[in-house]
C-alpha cells in the first residue's frame, strides 16, 4: 500500500471526502428509490430507515463483490460503488409505481417530540466525545487493536476478502468472524490512505439504530418512548466504555436489528384504521401477515446484523422461524423465500467464506453436533478461560463481588430495574399479545437472554475472577434491546393515552438517571460534539419534519445539505490533516506501561513494510500499533497453517525460523517467550531461538517490559534452521 506524507495527505483530503460524498449520495440515491419501488407506502421516519438500510446493503455488497475479485482499491471502491448506487437508483425509478398511497403515522405530541429529539440528542452528544478523542489520539480499545483494524487494514492492503488473516494462535480464531464493519473501516482505509475515518464510523450505526428504535414504536404512536428505551441500553456503560470512537462493531448489529424488528412490526401498518391512529394488536382476519415488501426489507436488515457478528445470529434466526411459522398455510414457503432470500445475498458472504476455508462448516466455532463439521484444530489457547455466566449460577459470592458491581458499571444504577421490566415485557407480550410479529420478537429476545447466560466467555477469566464479564455483557444487548424496545408496544402501558404517556416519563427518568453515571465530557470537543449532533440529530429530524408538514421545500432541504456538506469537507480536512499528524504518538496508550513502548514508537514510523510478530498477550491484544502511522505496514503473526483454516504456534526453533522465511519479513517484533507463566503448556523460547542468527540485527530490547521483554529484529536475510540451539542448551 502506498504511503502518504503529511503534505500529501493535506492535498489528497478533499478529493477523498469528495469520493466519499459522492459513495454516500449514490447509494442513498439508490436506497431511496428502491425503497420506492419495494415498499411505496412507507413514509417519514419509516422510509427513511428503508432507504438508509438498502443504502447500506448496496455498500456492503459491492465492497465483498471488489473483495472477492481482489481489486478493493481506492479506484475501483469509488468507481464501482458509485455505478452500483446510480443503476440500483435507475432501476428503482423505472419500477416505482408512479401513484403510491403513503401510510401516514400515527401524530405524536410536540412535547413528546422534544424529549425524544432531546434523548437523541444527548446519548449522540456522549458518543462524539470519546469518537473525538480518538480522533486526536488514536484507537486503543483493546478488540480494535487485536483484531478489528487489523482485518480493516489487510483488506486495504492486500485489496481483497479472499485471503484469511491470521492474527494469533488463538483458539478463538477470530479470522472467521464475520466482517462486514471491517470491510467499512478497510474501504475507508483505502479511499483516504488512513484510518482517520474509523473513529467517526460507529457514529453514523448509532443514528440508524435510535431512527430504527423511532420506528419500533412508530404504527402504535409510541416510537418517542421507544427510541427512549433503546437509549437506554445504546447509551449505558459497557457501550459507550466499547463502542464510540472504535474499530468494534456491536453498535452496527444493534442498528439493523433494531431494524430488522421495526420492518416487520411496520409492516401491517397499511392497515392503520384511519389516518393519525394508532394502528390495532390483530390485523384483518384472513390477511397475510405481512406483504412481501416489508418481508424484503426485513430480510436485508436481518442479513446486515448477521454478517456483523455471530452474536446477532439467535435473534435473527428466531425472528425469522418465528415469522415464516406464523405466516399461516399457503404462505409459510413465499414467506421463507421473499425474507430469505435477500438475508443470504446480504448476509451470508463470511458464512460461505468460511464454509470454503474450513471444507463445509459456515460457522467454524461449532461443530453442529453429531453432523461434525470441520472445525480449525487450533491449541487450547485463550486470553481468559473460557467460562460462561452458567458456570456461576450458583454462587453467590460472584454474584456479590462481580456481576452486580459489573451489572451497574455496565447499565447503570437502576440496572436491577432495567432488567426486570425488559423481561416482564418479553413475557407479557410473548403470552398475552394478540400480535403475532410482537410475539416473535418477544420469544427471540427471551431466547437470546437465554442463550446468553451459556455463551462461553460470556464470564471469560480465572476460575473465581470473571474479569471479562463487563465487557461480555455487550453479548447480552441484542436481546436486552429488543425486550425494552417493546416495553412501550405493551397494551397495558400504551392503552389510554394517557398511560402511553406516563410511560415515556417513566423511561426518561430512568433514562437521566442512567446516563448520570456515563459522561465523558471533554470542553475541548464541544463544538465538534455540536457539529456532529447537528448533522446526525438535528438536521435529519428537522427536515423530515419540515417536509411532512410541508414548510421545507425541496430546494431549501437541498440548499441545508449542501451547506452542512460543504462544512463537513472543510473541517474534515483540517481533521484529516491534525489526525496524520498526532495520532498513536502517545504509545502508552496501547494496552497501558506493560506494553512495548519503544516497539510501537519504531513501528509507527515505518511504511509499507513487512513485520513480523510473535509471543504472548502483549503481542497479540495490541498489534495494530504496529501497522504504523497510516496503516501500510503489513503485520502478521509468525505461526503454522494448517488444514480447515487452523493456525498454530511452532513448536521448535527450526520450523520457528522456516515460518520467518517464508514470511520474507522486514522485521520482527517478538516477547521473549509466547507465554508468560513459567508453567505454561506452550511456553516457547523465542528470543532464545532469533538471538544468535546472523542474519538477524537487533535494534530495539525493552528488558524492562514486565510481564515479559521485548524485542525488534530487522531481517537481512534468510534464517537458518540448521543453526538452532539443541534443546537444553
Amino acid at each position: 500500500m502506498r504511503s502518504f506524507t503529511l503534505s500529501s495527505v493535506g492535498s489528497f483530503a478533499c478529493v477523498a471526502l469528495l469520493a466519499v460524498i459522492g459513495i454516500v449520495a449514490a447509494v442513498g440515491l439508490g436506497g431511496y428509490w428502491l425503497r420506492r419501488w419495494i415498499v411505496p407506502e412507507f413514509s417519514g421516519a419509516l422510509a427513511r430507515l428503508g432507504d438508509a438500510t438498502l443504502g447500506v446493503a448496496l455498500l456492503i455488497v459491492s465492497l465483498e463483490l471488489l473483495g472477492t475479485l481482489s481489486i478493493l482499491t481506492e479506484g475501483w471502491i469509488i468507481v464501482f460503488t458509485i455505478a452500483i448506487g446510480l443503476l440500483a437508483a435507475l432501476i428503482g425509478w423505472h419500477m416505482a409505481p408512479e401513484e403510491r398511497q403513503e401510510v401516514q403515522a400515527p401524530k405524536v405530541q410536540t412535547v413528546a417530540l422534544v424529549i425524544a429529539i432531546a434523548v437523541a440528542s444527548f446519548t449522540m452528544a456522549e458518543w462524539t466525545f470519546p469518537s473525538q478523542l480518538s480522533l486526536d489520539q488514536g484507537m486503543f480499545g483493546g478488540d480494535t487493536t487485536w483484531y478489528h483494524m487489523p482485518f480493516a487494514a489487510t483488506f486495504a492492503q492486500e485489496h481483497s476478502t479472499v485471503h484469511l488473516h491470521f492474527t494469533d494462535p488463538l483458539r478463538l480464531a477470530a479470522w472467521f468472524y464475520p466482517q462486514s464493519s471491517e470491510l467499512v473501516h478497510g474501504a475507508a482505509i483505502a479511499i483516504f490512505k488512513s484510518d482517520w475515518l474509523s473513529p467517526l464510523i460507529n457514529l453514523i450505526w448509532l443514528a440508524i439504530a435510535l431512527l430504527a428504535a423511532w420506528c419500533v414504536g412508530r404504527p402504535y404512536k409510541v416510537a418517542p418512548a421507544t427510541l427512549v428505551a433503546a437509549a437506554l441500553i445504546l447509551d449505558s456503560g459497557v457501550m459507550i466504555e466499547t463502542q464510540p470512537g472504535e474499530g468494534r462493531n456491536d453498535i452496527m448489529g444493534l442498528a439493523f436489528l433494531i431494524a430488522f424488528a421495526a420492518f416487520l412490526i411496520n409492516g401491517h401498518q397499511r392497515r392503520a384504521p384511519r389516518e393519525g391512529a394508532a394502528v390495532e394488536d390483530e390485523p384483518e382476519r384472513d390477511a397475510p401477515l405481512l406483504d412481501k415488501g416489508p418481508l424484503i426489507l426485513a430480510g436485508i436488515s436481518a442479513g446486515l446484523a448477521a454478517s456483523v457478528k455471530t452474536t446477532f445470529l439467535v435473534p435473527v434466526a428466531a425472528i425469522t422461524l418465528g415469522v415464516i411459522l406464523f405466516s399461516g398455510r399457503g404462505r409459510r414457503w413465499t414467506t421463507a423465500w421473499v425474507m430469505g432470500l435477500p438475508m443470504l445475498i446480504v448476509g451470508s458472504y463470511w458464512y460461505v467464506r468460511a464454509a470454503i476455508k474450513t471444507g463445509g462448516n459456515p460457522i467454524p466455532i461449532t461443530k453442529f453436533g453429531p453432523l461434525g463439521l470441520p472445525t480449525p484444530d487450533q491449541m487450547p489457547l485463550d486470553p481468559r478461560p473460557r467460562f460462561a455466566v452458567a458456570h456461576y449460577l450458583t454462587d453467590p459470592t460472584i454474584y456479590r463481588r462481580w456481576f452486580f458491581p459489573e451489572l451497574d458499571n455496565a447499565f447503570g444504577p437502576l440496572w436491577p430495574l432495567i432488567l426486570i421490566v425488559a423481561v416482564a415485557a418479553a413475557v407479557f407480550i410473548a403470552v398475552r399479545s394478540r400480535n403475532k410479529i410482537l410475539r416473535v420478537i418477544a420469544v427471540a429476545a427471551l431466547a437470546t437472554a437465554v442463550v446468553y447466560v451459556f455463551t462461553p466467555l460470556t464470564a471469560a477469566g480465572q476460575e473465581g475472577s470473571p474479569t471479562g464479564f463487563f465487557t461480555n455483557t455487550r453479548y447480552l444487548t441484542p436481546g436486552l434491546v429488543l425486550a425494552i424496545t417493546l416495553l412501550p408496544i405493551a397494551r397495558p402501558l400504551r392503552a389510554p393515552d394517557r398511560r402511553a404517556w406516563q410511560t415515556l416519563l417513566f423511561l426518561t427518568i430512568v433514562y437521566w438517571i442512567t446516563v448520570l453515571t456515563t459522561p465523558r465530557w471533554y470542553p475541548t470537543y464541544i463544538l465538534g460534539t455540536i457539529f456532529i449532533t447537528l448533522v446526525l440529530v438535528w438536521a435529519p429530524s428537522a427536515l423530515s419534519l419540515g417536509r411532512v408538514r410541508g414548510a421545507v421545500s425541496r430546494p431549501v432541504a437541498a440548499v441545508a445539505l449542501g451547506v452542512i456538506l460543504l462544512l463537513a469537507i472543510v473541517l474534515g480536512r483540517a481533521q484529516q490533516v491534525q489526525y496524520a499528524d498526532q495520532h498513536y504518538t502517545k504509545t502508552t496508550l496501547f494496552l497501558g506501561e506493560g506494553a512495548p513502548q519503544k516497539a510501537y514508537a519504531f513501528a509507527q514510523h515505518l511504511h509499507d513494510k513487512r513485520i513480523g510478530i510473535a509471543g504472548s498477550s502483549e503481542i497479540i491484544f495490541g498489534q495494530y500499533g504496529f501497522f504504523g502511522n497510516d496503516a501500510s505496514n503489513a503485520v502478521d503473526y509468525i505461526g503454522v497453517p494448517g488444514p480447515h483454516g487452523s493456525y498454530r504456534l511452532a513448536t521448535n526453533c527450526p520450523a520457528f525460523r522456516r515460518e520467518v522465511n517464508r514470511g520474507e519479513y522486514d522485521y520482527l517484533i517478538i516477547s521473549e517467550f509466547t507465554q508468560d507463566s513459567p508453567l505454561a503448556e506452550y511456553r516457547y523460547p523465542l528470543y532464545k531461538w532469533l538471538k544468535d542468527d546472523p542474519a538477524l540485527e537487533e535494534v530495539i530490547a525493552e528488558p524492562e517490559i514486565v510481564p515479559q521483554p521485548d524485542y525488534v529484529f530487522k531481517v537481512n536475510g534468510k534464517l537458518d534452521p540448521s543453526t538452532c540451539p539443541k534443546p537444553g542448551e
